[in-house]
């Protein structure tokens, strides 16, 4: 019950916490990014960490691959691309796929961590204003309208990151990789066999529609909160 009484401290704590492990995890990643070199020269197996980058899709031939079925007609099945997540190592002596992932990576996790301050900081001041009695309140109402439009901002700026990391890493892809181990028919840019680049999945939390959903819910809560907030000061006027 103490534990109960005591939530709006330690939610803001957790919020805190939560904000200053933001920091210093997107400070890691973009180490590991920037100065890869120096992590290779304190690594004695020559191999760096690996990360799932994003997913790729890869056209085939005709007839290279397909479907079966027992109950269907043969033909009625097939198969369009092949899909699977890629992943990139941190320590590659490869300059042009380190500067595609660099240039791919750093703007998501900006927007990813941009986020997730400005989320973690409002939720964390109003968890304040409700641990000094505050819970209808003008400076509540303005930070749950900030909180909807972070959501909503973040879903068009990780939308944007994600076409910008798309054209990337697609170009890199579409250029200088091509699938092994399987009868992926010729291989040129655009054509059958040619490996493209999806999306940069995992990279930017509630993106997308996702985003924009969250975003206007939590905008329409703050409606019944500023309706709730006229009421109450009605109420104190009349008292």
């Amino acid at each position: 019950m103490k534990m109960l009484t005591n939530l709006p401290r330690n939610l803001r704590v957790l919020f805190a916490l939560l904000r200053f492990m933001t920091v210093a995890f997107a400070a890691l990643w973009l180490l590991m990014l920037t100065y890869n070199a120096w992590f290779k020269g304190h690594n004695p197996n020559g191999t760096g960490p690996t990360f799932t980058f994003g997913e790729v899709w890869l056209k085939t031939a005709p007839n290279a691959v397909g479907l079966s079925s027992d109950t269907a007609k043969p033909g009625a099945l097939g198969l369009v691309d092949l899909r699977g997540t890629v992943k990139v190592d941190l320590l590659s002596d490869d300059p042009m796929l380190l500067s595609a992932v660099c240039w791919s990576a750093i703007p998501g996790m900006l927007v990813v961590t941009a986020f997730l301050w400005l989320l973690f900081g409002s939720l964390r001041r109003v968890c304040a204003n409700i641990e000094h009695g505050e819970v209808f309140s003008e400076r509540n109402l303005l930070l749950v309208r900030r909180i909807g439009w972070i959501f909503i901002a973040n879903s068009i700026l990780g939308f944007a990151v994600a076409l910008w990391a798309g054209h990337l890493m697609g170009g890199y892809l579409g250029q200088h990789v091509a699938l092994t181990g399987i009868n992926a028919g010729p291989l040129h840019p655009g054509g059958a066999g040619a490996v493209g680049y999806a999306t940069p999945s995992g990279m930017i939390p509630l993106s997308g529609v996702d985003g924009l959903v969250v975003g206007c819910l939590v905008l329409m809560i703050s409606e019944a909160f500023r309706q709730g907030l006229a009421l109450k000061t009605e109420n104190d006027l009349t008292v």
